[in-house]
C-alpha cells in the first residue's frame, strides 16, 4: 500500500513578519499617493499650458517665467500670485486698467483697480459690513454705486473670498471668519503677499485696506505705502478688488503697461469711462444707465480757483456761488446746451452732526443742468484739489475738496480751489467715434 502523504502544516506569520508586511503595504500607499498628487498637480499646470493656445486669460499669466526668491509669479496652496515690483500683471476691462494680484487654483484671476475710483470716510462703525466702503460695492441697486458701472457683471465676475484680519504690530493676525462677495476692498494679506510697500500696489496713494488693528482702528495703506490706522471722519481713497472667471477669453496682450490683457467683453459693455466730445470739450463718462450718460469735464474751469459761496449748499440762487455760475454763466454759453437734461443730483450733509452714512447724501438733493462731483461719485479722472459738493457741517461754512492722492480735505466755502462741472445727455445722441481718448464719442 502507498502510504498516506503527510499535510503539510501552515506555518503562523511571526510579529516581526505581521509589522514588515503593514509597514510595506504602508510605504505602497504612500508612494501611490504621493505619485498621483504630483500628477494631479502637473495635470492641472498642464492644463493651464494648454488654455494658453485658447488665448484665455489665466492661460496667458501661467506661462509666465515662475520665480521663488525675487520679484515676478509666485506659487503656493491657492494658486499662483504676484510679488514684488512686476511690470507684466496689467489688464484691461470695461475700459479700465487693473493690476493681478493672483490667479487662483480653479483658474479664476483676482484684479485689483490700478486707479482710485472714488475717495470717501469708511463710516459710523469699524465693522466692514456696517461700512460706507462695503454699501458703494455691494450689487445692490440704489447703494452699490461701482457695481453699476460694470458691464453685465454676472457674465465675468465670481465671488471673491475675504477675511477681516487684524494687524498686530507688523503680524497680521487671520480671522477664522471668511464671506464671499463680487467686489471687496485690498485685504492685509493680499498686500502682504505681494510685498506690501516695496510692491506694484504702492502707487503713492492713500486708500483704505480691509482689516482693523489690534485695537479695532479701520486700516489704510499711506501715500509711502505704510500701512496706518484710522479714524472714524479720515476720508481715504479706494481701490476695488473682485475676480474674473477662469474661462475668459482676451483679444490681445502680453501684461505690461503699454500691451495690457484686453478681455473680451462679446460686445457686453457700457459707455463708463469712455470720453465724448462736445464742441471743444472733452467730457469722460462716469454713470450709464442705457438711457442718459452722466458726465465730467476732463479739466478743471477755473484755473486759477474761486471760492465755493457764501454756504456749503448748491445753491444757484446765490450769485456769488459756483452752482450760480454754472448753471447762468457757464450752461447759457455752451454751443451744445440744447442737448444738455435737467439732472437730479444728491446733496446731503455728511459730518459728524449728522453722521458719515453713505445713504444720508440722499436725504436732500438738487435738480440743475450743471453740477458736480459728489464724494461718492465714481471718479477716475486724476485731477487735484478741487471742491465737491457735499457739505461737512450744518453751520454751512465747510465743504469737501478731492486730492488725487486719495486724502480729502475739508475747506471753508470763502476759500478758492478748482472745480469740474458734470452734466447730462441722451445716450441715443452718440453716432461715431471709439470713446477713446484720441477718438472720442460725438454727437452729429
Amino acid at each position: 500500500m502507498r502510504k498516506k502523504d503527510k499535510q503539510k502544516k501552515t506555518k503562523p506569520i511571526g510579529t516581526k513578519e505581521y509589522i514588515f508586511n503593514i509597514v510595506s503595504l504602508l510605504a505602497v500607499i504612500g508612494v501611490l499617493i504621493y505619485f498621483g498628487v504630483r500628477s494631479f498637480y502637473y495635470y492641472n499646470v498642464e492644463n493651464f499650458r494648454v488654455t494658453e493656445g485658447n488665448k484665455t486669460l489665466n492661460g496667458s499669466i501661467i506661462n509666465n517665467t515662475k520665480v521663488t526668491d525675487k520679484d515676478g509669479l509666485h506659487h503656493d496652496t491657492l494658486g499662483y500670485y504676484y510679488r514684488g515690483q512686476v511690470s507684466n500683471n496689467y489688464v484691461k476691462f470695461a475700459n479700465r486698467l487693473f493690476r493681478i494680484l493672483r490667479i487662483n487654483n480653479d483658474g479664476s484671476v483676482k484684479v485689483i483697480s490700478e486707479d482710485l475710483v472714488a475717495s470717501f470716510m469708511w463710516g459710523e462703525e469699524s465693522s466692514y459690513d456696517k461700512s460706507n466702503l462695503k454699501a458703494w460695492l455691494s450689487t445692490d441697486n440704489i447703494l452699490g454705486v461701482y457695481y453699476k458701472t460694470l458691464p453685465a457683471p454676472d457674465n465675468f465676475l465670481d465671488y471673491t473670498e475675504y477675511r477681516e484680519d487684524k494687524l498686530n504690530e507688523t503680524k497680521v493676525v487671520e480671522s477664522k471668519e471668511i464671506y464671499k462677495d463680487y467686489l471687496t476692498p485690498l485685504s492685509i494679506s493680499d498686500y502682504s503677499n505681494a510685498g506690501g510697500k516695496d510692491s506694484f500696489l504702492n502707487n503713492n496713494h492713500a486708500f483704505w485696506i480691509l482689516g482693523q488693528d489690534k485695537d479695532n482702528n479701520n486700516l489704510y495703506i499711506d501715500v509711502d505705502g505704510s500701512i496706518e490706522s484710522a479714524l472714524s471722519y479720515d476720508a481715504y481713497g479706494v481701490r476695488v478688488v473682485f475676480t474674473l472667471k477662469s474661462d475668459l477669453n482676451i483679444l490681445s496682450g502680453d501684461g505690461t503697461l503699454d500691451n495690457p490683457y484686453v478681455i473680451n467683453q462679446n460686445n457686453n459693455s457700457n459707455y463708463v469711462d469712455n470720453f465724448v466730445k462736445l464742441g471743444n470739450d472733452l467730457w469722460k463718462v462716469n454713470y450709464d444707465d442705457g438711457i442718459i450718460l452722466k458726465m465730467y469735464l476732463t479739466k478743471t474751469i477755473n484755473d486759477t480757483g474761486s471760492i465755493y459761496g457764501n454756504n456749503s449748499l448748491y445753491d444757484y440762487n446765490d450769485f456769488w456761488s459756483l452752482a450760480n455760475y454754472y448753471n447762468y454763466g457757464y450752461y447759457p454759453n455752451l454751443s451744445y446746451a440744447n442737448i444738455v437734461n435737467d439732472i437730479v443730483l444728491p446733496t446731503g450733509e455728511v459730518s459728524e452732526e449728522y453722521s458719515y452714512n453713505y445713504s444720508n447724501i440722499y436725504l436732500s438733493n438738487v435738480t440743475c443742468r450743471v453740477g458736480m462731483l459728489n464724494m461718492f461719485d465714481y471718479y477716475t479722472g486724476g485731477l487735484d484739489n478741487f471742491f465737491l459738493m457735499n457739505t461737512t457741517s450744518s453751520v454751512g461754512s465747510m465743504v469737501y475738496v478731492y486730492h488725487n492722492n486719495g486724502i480729502l480735505e475739508e475747506a471753508r466755502v470763502s476759500e478758492e480751489r478748482l472745480s469740474i462741472p458734470v452734466i447730462s445727455i441722451n445716450k441715443n445722441l452718440i453716432k461715431n467715434g471709439a470713446g477713446t481718448i484720441n477718438n472720442p464719442f460725438i454727437i452729429e
